[in-house]
C-alpha cells in the first residue's frame, strides 16, 4: 500500500482490494455503479458509513449497520 501526504495535508492512499462474488456482492455492485470520476468518493462514503447486503447502490440509512473492516477483507 502506498501512502503519501500532499503539501495541503491530504493523505493519499493506494490500496488493492480483492472482492469476491457472493461474499462481497454489495461492494461489487457499489463499485460497478460508481459514476466515472466518483469512485474515490463512493469508497470513502462506504468506509465511513458501510453498505448493507443486498444494496445495489449506496443509500444513507440510519437503520443500517456499518460493516467492519474485517468483514470487508481489507488490511489498512
Amino acid at each position: 500500500m502506498g501512502i503519501s501526504r500532499r503539501p495541503n495535508g491530504s493523505l493519499v492512499l493506494t490500496v488493492h482490494i480483492t472482492l469476491r462474488p457472493e461474499r462481497d456482492d454489495d461492494l461489487i455492485a457499489l463499485i460497478s455503479q460508481a459514476p466515472k470520476g466518483a469512485l474515490a468518493g463512493v469508497v470513502r462514503e462506504a468506509m465511513r458509513s458501510g453498505v448493507s447486503n443486498g444494496s445495489t447502490r449506496y443509500e444513507e440509512d440510519s437503520a443500517e449497520q456499518p460493516l467492519s473492516m474485517a468483514d470487508l477483507g481489507t488490511e489498512l
